[in-house]
């Protein structure tokens, strides 16, 4: 049974293991873009989970486990009074087509809503197509492109309704 939580420090070591895999999975063509984004996430905000994502008001980071094990994430950080970012949404590549990554999304995006986000943005590279069709799906849609090193990075952006709770 999938259990999506609050990210805890003691998760860090699994989070990062995740996020390297998932993007070395993806990385065919674009090794050396790949592993210099990777190396600078590790180094950045995926460094201190805590400081970047639990701390600051405004964002937060889940897991999704299965027996305990990391088996997916997602993060939201503040950018302004109205609008949060989605960051490092991956899910174990023995676990995609189940439904978690849609989970974790929609937690994010009912986070963002008691924020009182009205928009939620986000970035994903072209290699990572059944991502692109389930933002699309959520109603997501693109609102620029741009390039990190020979990859192509591609902006979304979705607003957010009112909450019906």
């Amino acid at each position: 049974m999938v259990t999506i939580r609050k990210f805890r420090s003691e998760d860090a070591d699994e989070v990062r293991r995740l996020f390297t895999e998932g993007q070395s999975q993806f990385a065919a063509g674009f090794e050396e873009d790949f592993e210099a984004y990777t190396r600078e996430s590790l180094q950045a905000d995926l460094a201190d989970i805590q400081h970047h994502y639990i701390e600051p008001a405004g964002s937060c980071f889940w897991v999704a486990t299965v027996n305990g094990k990391v088996v997916g994430m997602v993060g939201i950080q503040r950018r302004d009074t109205h609008t949060g970012e989605l960051r490092r949404m991956g899910v174990d590549i023995n676990w995609r087509r189940q439904g978690i990554a849609r989970r974790l999304l929609k937690t994010a995006e009912e986070y963002c809503r008691r924020q009182g986000y009205t928009r939620l943005r986000l970035s994903t590279v072209t290699p990572l197509k059944p991502a692109i069709q389930m933002y699309q799906d959520s109603g997501y849609c693109q609102t620029g492109q741009g390039h990190y090193g020979s990859v192509t990075v591609l902006h979304f952006s979705k607003d957010l309704e009112e909450t019906s709770q």
